[in-house]
Order: C-alpha cells, then sequence, then structure tokens
C-alpha cells in the first residue's frame, strides 16, 4: 500500500457522537468519509445510517456488534450495516482505517435488492475464510482510501463509489454462487431463481406496510409454500417472517426520527397494534420505541404524542 498523507482539514479530523448517535460528517458535501485512525481511543455504543467498513492494519481492534464480539486481526475487513448499534474498543496501539459510505445513492440499482440479504448482518471477511474474493476486496478499499485522501483528484466520489460498486458485486456474486453450488442447477435456472427472489425483495421493500403473507409471497413467485420456504432461507439466510418483521422496523427506526406518534408508526409500518409493534421493535434493537426516540434520536421535536 503506498503511504499517503492520510490527513484532511482540520473541520474533518474527528469522529462526534452525541449521546447514542453519530451523525457521519461527510466530506466536502459528498456521500463518503474515511479516517486513517492511529489514536488508541474506541468509540461508544452507538449507531448512524452509513455502513462502516473497519480495516485494522496494524495490530487488531475488538468490535461488538449487537452484543457480539468480533475479534478482528490486522487486514480484516468487517462490513458494519447502517443502523446497527456497535462499540468499538479501546485498542493498545496500531493503525486502522474506518470507512462510511451513505448507500441512499446506489438503492435505486435494481440489483441492491438481490444485496441487502448479503449485508443484513455484519458481515466478516479475512484472508483465510474468503480466500477466493479477499485480495480484490482489499484492495478495492486501498485504493478508495487513496482516491480518498490524493488531492487534486476529480471525479473523486464517482471514482470511489465506482470501488465500491465492485466491492458489492464481489461480495454477492460469492454469496450467489455459494448458494447454488453443489446444486443441480444449471446457469440458467440459478439465474431464474436469482431473478425471481431479486424481483421478491424489491417487492417487499415497496410493499413491508402491507399484510404480507408466505402464501401471497409464494405465489408471487410462483413456487409452492414448501418449496418458498425452503428457498427463501437458502437466499436470505432468515425465514420470510424474520426478514419482513426486520425491513418493517428498520423503516420505524427511520420514521422515530419525525413528529409522528408511536401508534401511527407501528401502522404506517404494517403492524396492527402499537403492542406488537413494541414486542417487535424491542425484539430485534433491545429498546422499546420511546426508549429507542430517547436514546439515539438528536432533535426529535418536543411533547411528540404517544398515540
Amino acid at each position: 500500500m503506498s503511504r499517503l498523507n492520510y490527513t484532511l482539514p482540520d473541520e474533518y479530523h474527528g469522529r462526534e457522537l452525541e449521546g447514542y448517535v453519530e451523525k457521519v460528517d461527510y466530506y466536502l458535501n459528498s456521500n463518503i468519509r474515511i479516517w486513517h485512525n492511529v489514536q488508541n481511543e474506541g468509540y461508544a455504543l452507538h449507531q448512524h445510517s452509513a455502513i462502516e467498513i473497519l480495516v485494522p492494519i496494524e495490530n487488531g481492534n475488538t468490535i461488538i456488534v449487537k452484543d457480539v464480539t468480533y475479534y478482528l486481526e490486522p487486514g480484516d475487513i468487517l462490513f458494519i450495516p447502517g443502523l446497527t448499534l456497535h462499540e468499538i474498543i479501546k485498542p493498545d496501539w496500531g493503525e486502522r482505517f474506518f470507512f462510511m459510505f451513505n448507500m441512499d445513492p446506489l438503492t435505486s440499482f435494481h440489483d441492491y435488492s438481490a444485496l441487502e440479504p448479503v449485508l443484513l448482518d455484519p458481515c466478516l471477511l479475512t484472508k483465510r475464510t474468503n480466500t477466493g474474493i479477499y485480495e480484490h476486496i482489499y484492495s478495492r478499499l486501498m485504493e478508495i482510501s487513496n482516491l480518498y485522501f490524493s488531492p487534486g483528484v476529480t471525479f473523486r466520489e464517482y471514482s470511489i463509489y465506482a470501488n465500491l460498486i465492485d466491492i458489492l458485486t464481489t461480495i454477492g456474486r460469492e454469496h450467489y454462487d455459494t448458494l447454488f453450488a453443489g446444486t443441480d442447477n444449471t446457469a440458467e435456472k440459478s439465474y431464474d431463481y436469482y431473478q425471481k427472489f431479486n424481483s421478491l425483495l424489491a417487492y417487499i421493500n415497496d410493499h413491508y406496510a402491507e399484510q404480507l403473507t408466505l402464501e401471497k409471497m409464494a405465489d408471487y413467485t410462483g413456487f409452492s409454500k414448501y418449496h418458498f420456504t425452503r428457498l427463501f432461507k437458502q437466499h436470505t439466510n432468515s425465514t420470510f417472517y424474520d426478514y419482513l418483521s426486520r425491513k418493517r422496523i428498520q423503516a420505524a427506526q427511520t420514521l422515530l426520527t419525525t413528529g409522528a406518534s408511536i401508534t401511527s408508526i407501528a401502522f404506517q409500518t404494517g403492524f396492527n397494534n402499537s403492542t406488537s409493534f413494541t414486542r417487535c421493535f424491542k425484539k430485534y434493537t433491545n429498546y422499546s420505541p420511546s426508549e429507542y426516540r430517547t436514546k439515539f434520536i438528536e432533535d426529535v421535536p418536543e411533547n411528540i404524542p404517544v398515540f
């Protein structure tokens, strides 16, 4: 890796938490923020809307994500989805990169729906466990850091996102290649499955607030209920109802930043009542909606009605 001066103007040098929330200070009105970190400091429990990628360069790092502890060795790559609670434990020494990307510019791509299940949970890539794709992804991340910190780069944001799309494409293809490996599916059949589930996941993204059922979604894809259940688990590593619930809770997390009441948010995200909404919200975030709003949301309008 070529050594650059990995510094930015003073106003962009640090990360700041207000309570449990980090509002990412994207650099120069872009959708990207990268820190080259050599300070021996950690970051308390927090979340942010951006996807975060952590790469230790010298010495390791310990990260706690939703009560799961990840011990990263130098060179390991950890993807942390947006709106995911995590804590970075203070290291004794070392060097590391923190990459932060606003994913909103990519959500209009049709393929984005197929990628979402792959990055719904934290994703750890290592040289030992991901031999087929690790070197490529690591080199793309280092290219991103070089583009970001090099002065006078025209079309910097486009160039960085081109590398990010390459990374996400590589991860997505690895997921689907592994999914269909060892089956007797032809290439055409595997691609047909990919297309059907890509379309299905896009449909769920658009209609999660409606009363979707497993039976209806099986009909949507043209599979039997049994076949659909098995294939959905293979494609997303979760059951249909678990996946649907998580999409609804993600939407609720965003709506809680507004002045809408909790009952209104419950109905807007597909729940029949505030009780079932609260129960589901706490299952996936460990907090009730009102606790979440108090702890994680800045500048919420005062006197918000609960009902």
